[in-house]
């Protein structure tokens, strides 16, 4: 299990040297490994909840991999906040409740891991090639956000599904929020204060446009 390990984490360190560098052959490497990811969490998800496709990572993967053949600005703004949150987020949470078992599904557990890496070392890329975010970027991509936290919400009921945690805490820092509908409203209030910040650092690092 270990040689999975260090093989997702060197293919994961080798997209971001890659993107740093704004090395022109990266984006394959990098398509290829969110058509792995996609394929193998697919297939782990299919056999055990098919419901999990909706999670919020993969549609983030889905649509990096569009970008990734057709730029668009506003899909890529939206892009952009998905990954450095709900990616980011993911990959800083172990032992996670939606991550493929290591120990009986190494290759989708790699499929799980470079699904958050591969779109993030894509937002970088595209910065390395001077795509910049417009100043609303922010709001456009918590419009969507709260839409399709919206649209979880009334699949949760229909399905009996807990896609989010909307209906019950998964996470042990959940928990420490309080009960429902507490800790749903205080992870709310961390998603906006996280866009907040990414708009603060993404302006101060010149990633958004002037006019």
């Amino acid at each position: 299990m270990l040689l999975y390990q260090i093989i997702t984490l060197i293919v994961s360190a080798i997209l971001f040297i890659g993107v740093w560098q704004n090395n022109k052959r990266i984006l394959l490497p990098i398509q290829l490994c969110i058509m792995y990811a996609l394929l193998t969490t697919g297939w782990y998800n299919i056999q055990y909840n098919p419901h999990l496709i909706l999670w919020l990572c993969n549609i983030t993967a889905v649509i990096g991999l569009f970008l990734s053949f057709r730029f668009d600005q506003k899909l890529f703004e939206i892009f952009f906040y998905f990954a450095w949150t709900g990616d980011l987020l993911t990959l800083l949470i172990w032992p996670n409740p939606i991550s493929p078992p290591l120990a009986t599904f190494p290759l989708s557990w790699a499929g799980f891991i470079l699904k958050h890496t591969a779109p993030l070392a894509l937002t970088i890329l595209f910065v390395k090639q001077g795509r910049l975010l417009n100043k609303d970027a922010a709001w456009t991509a918590l419009k969507v956000m709260l839409l399709y936290a919206g649209f979880i919400s009334i699949y949760n009921l229909v399905f009996n599904q807990n896609l989010l945690d909307l209906r019950y805490p998964t996470l042990d820092i959940e928990r420490l929020f309080g009960d429902w509908p507490i800790y749903v409203c205080v992870n709310i209030l961390l998603a906006l204060l996280w866009y907040a910040i990414i708009h603060f650092i993404t302006n101060r690092l010149k990633l958004v446009k002037v006019s």
